[in-house]
């Protein structure tokens, strides 16, 4: 028996099975070390005092502690006057100069402290700062997590950068990633606007505020209504999306979006943008537009219109570029390439337009047409002079032509190298032309039937018409010289003036039919004039040269 037990020994102890056993051994030794260390890491260590009391019933562990007290928890510090602590529960309450430092760029200061030294949670109290390096945090009420590094706040609080001031109701700041979140009745103060949101969120190193709810951004020059988007509070520099708003004294505009940069007042928008401005009644539409707030300078193109609403009928006026300028007086406004305008009493087209309302005077450039009731005016150049919103006269150069249709295939006709016309109540009542004049004058007689055509040549024309825009009656000076061809000889030969067309398709029918295309071939000799408007050349290539020089001189 004894021998058996004794072999049993020999065999537990062999060199066979001590390898195993001394495996396990040192397992389970790793293990409490391990679960010793990490003991100690989570450990809230005191490490100074001036005096230390106890108070078993209170708690078997609590230490009433009193005077530049210190204590360490893994790579922060905190102080206090007097604390409470109790180290079975590693947890304390400091109060009286609170301050905790977190390596070299984390300091929080307060009145009173939590420290929960398990869940590594600070719940600092009354005149809390929390500092990381430029940036401050202000409130009454601090929970700094330090497991995720990022501080809360819950009854308003503030955070102060270099370039801005933000304050709300709720916030939280992440030191690592500088991400700071703000929620309810947030102000962000900067020496050159402020900016009131319900939501926003704030990187405090680049200073973009990101935009995730109705925000009203106050400035000198103008006022901003965003929904989404962000504004870098460093460059000014903002993007503004779904339907966002800038107001100011002279224009409000709105657009899908739009790009401003405030240092400069420049701005681009895109997409459904409109420009109003109420006090002129001027409005632009486009799908895309660059201005310049500072000096009201505008640029739209992509479906540009331009609707004026002053008198009983709105004047709309589309092209594929627009520029306009507005001062303290005047506005100007530049049309440019396949010009449409539409008003129910004035219908025309051409190459470009130039506007001021300095003198009231459209100008149209590159083979204008205009429609007035039923007579069709044209030449080569046209200058619509206004009064009270009104059609006053007009002078038409180069190649003039008045037309009207009388018949299925016979019309009026009177041409020349001039022509004025002379309106009431937005219709032509008398025109007036001068230099080689010609006509074509089909008279009728009491029952309003047609009797022959009449061809006049002569050194000046005087058209006098009735309230309808049928000619009542010629005058010309001196003797003109004509023949007159009855109806049944009239030929085609004789039924037109050498210059003559009458392209009553290209005529705008509505508002929206200034936006159709016609196939009407672009004129050959278009030259600037003295106000800078122009024809000819490529619509598309000038409206890109156009933009880049109104960007290049606008970003100086």
């Amino acid at each position: 028996m004894i021998f058996n037990i004794r072999d049993g020994l020999n065999n537990m102890f062999s060199a066979t099975n001590i390898k195993p056993a001394l495996r396990h051994i040192s397992l389970g030794l790793l293990c409490l070390c391990s679960f010793v260390l990490q003991a100690q890491n989570n450990r809230v260590f005191l490490e100074h005092a001036n005096s230390t009391n106890f108070d078993k019933t209170i708690s078997p562990d609590y230490h009433f502690l009193i005077g530049d007290v210190r204590f360490r928890h893994d790579n922060a510090w905190l102080y206090c006057d007097t604390a409470h602590y109790y180290r079975e529960e590693n947890s304390l309450r400091a109060f009286g100069n609170v301050r905790i430092e977190q390596g070299d760029t984390l300091f929080i200061y307060g009145k009173t402290l939590f420290y929960d030294g398990n869940k590594k949670l600070a719940q600092i109290r009354k005149e809390v700062r929390m500092v990381n390096k430029e940036v401050t945090l202000y409130t009454d009420h601090l929970d700094y997590d330090r497991l995720a590094n990022i501080g809360y706040y819950y009854n308003g609080g503030k955070i102060v950068d270099p370039s801005n001031t933000l304050s709300s109701d709720y916030g939280r700041y992440n030191p690592d990633s500088k991400m700071a979140f703000f929620k309810k009745d947030v102000v962000l103060t900067h020496p050159q606007f402020l900016l009131k949101t319900d939501t926003l969120n704030y990187h405090t190193e680049t200073g973009l505020a990101s935009i995730i709810s109705r925000t009203e951004i106050e400035a000198e020059n103008a006022d901003i209504i965003a929904y989404r988007g962000w504004y870098n509070t460093k460059t000014d520099k903002s993007l503004l999306l779904d339907r966002s708003y800038i107001l100011s004294e002279q224009r409000n505009m709105t657009a899908d979006s739009i790009l401003y940069d405030q240092s400069l007042d420049i701005g681009e928008a895109f997409m459904d943008v409109e420009m109003v401005d109420s006090g002129r009644h001027i409005t632009l539409n486009s799908d895309y537009a660059i201005y310049n707030q500072s000096n009201n300078y505008a640029l739209l193109t992509q479906k540009a219109l331009l609707r004026e609403y002053s008198g009983k009928d709105t004047f709309y006026l589309h092209a594929d570029t627009l520029l306009g300028q507005q001062d303290s007086i005047y506005d100007t406004f530049r049309a440019f390439y396949n010009v449409r305008t539409y008003r129910t009493d004035l219908q025309g087209l051409c190459d470009s337009a130039f506007y001021s309302t300095r003198d009231s005077v459209l100008q149209l450039f590159g083979n204008p047409i205009l429609w007035a009731n039923n007579q069709q005016i044209s030449g080569q150049q046209i200058r619509l002079y206004t009064k009270n919103q009104q059609a006053d006269y007009m002078e038409v150069e180069g190649l003039a032509l008045l037309a009207s249709k009388e018949d299925s295939s016979l019309y009026n006709q009177s041409s020349g190298r001039e022509l004025i016309a002379y309106f009431e109540n937005n219709k032509v009542r008398r025109v007036v032309i001068e230099g080689n004049p010609e006509s074509i004058y089909l008279p009728r007689d009491e029952k309003q039937k047609i009797l022959g055509l009449n061809r006049l040549e002569n050194g000046s024309l005087y058209i006098y018409m009735d309230q309808e825009g049928k000619v009542e009656r010629l005058k010309v000076s001196p003797q003109p010289k004509g023949k007159f061809y009855p109806l049944q000889l009239v030929t085609e030969e004789i039924k037109y003036l050498e210059h003559f067309s009458w392209p009553i398709q290209l005529r705008p029918k509505g508002p929206l039919d200034v936006f159709r295309l016609t196939d009407r071939p672009r004129a050959t000799n278009m030259s600037a004039n003295k106000d800078g408007a122009a024809g000819g050349g490529s619509s598309d290539a000038s409206s890109k040269s156009t933009l880049r020089t109104f960007k290049s001189k606008n970003s100086r």
